[in-house]
């Protein structure tokens, strides 16, 4: 079952393999504004992955199979690592690392507050994450449930609001989103 996990957690990663090579110029490159390829590519795929790892959670607590119980940690970690990334390139590649510049960016832009407030969730729990804090872990369930939650759903609002125009995916997983959410509202509720 571990080795499952390593190869589904690398299949993960090869959007980020193929972004990599499309830096290079392989696969018809970055095109013809690649700060905003990169920044893009990496938070859809940021994105892509959270939502991907919160639908495993409902399929393992119906199937009660082991291996969706195992997966969310590693995916979780491979979307914050797309999701630093997306981050990492906005303010590193397209504002120059200027943090006065970044800091006024984000005020005066709805959807780069929606963004921050997602990322810094996330980030918290990826924090958390590491062997040492597992008891801590396992005894918080349902409060990092909740910040990852609240983290994937201002992730989609944020992708959703940048769009200025309404696109098929946005819409998609916020749809996603909304069901995934009122499932977890079901389940706690259950729960007490």
């Amino acid at each position: 079952m571990q080795l499952i996990v390593k190869v589904l957690t690398l299949i993960s990663l090869l959007p980020f393999i193929i972004l990599s090579c499309k830096g290079f110029g392989y696969f018809s490159g970055l095109g013809a504004n690649p700060i905003e390829t990169i920044i893009h590519f990496t938070g859809q795929w940021g994105i892509r992955i959270l939502i991907i790892t919160l639908i495993i959670t409902p399929i393992g607590h119906y199937t009660h199979y082991k291996l969706f119980n195992k997966l969310p940690k590693p995916l979780g970690l491979v979307s914050l690592f797309y999701i630093i990334n997306h981050f990492l390139s906005y303010a590193l590649i397209d504002q120059g690392g200027d943090v006065k510049i970044i800091i006024v960016d984000i005020i005066e832009t709805p959807y780069l507050i929606v963004g921050w407030g997602g990322f810094l969730c996330l980030l918290s729990i990826g924090l958390v994450s590491f062997k040492k804090l597992q008891p801590w872990f396992n005894k918080n369930r349902s409060t990092i449930s909740g910040i990852t939650y609240t983290g994937a759903i201002l992730g989609v609002w944020h992708f959703y609001w940048q769009t200025k125009v309404i696109e098929t995916e946005p819409v998609l997983l916020s749809a996603i989103m909304l069901l995934l959410t009122a499932w977890k509202f079901k389940i706690s509720k259950d729960k007490s």
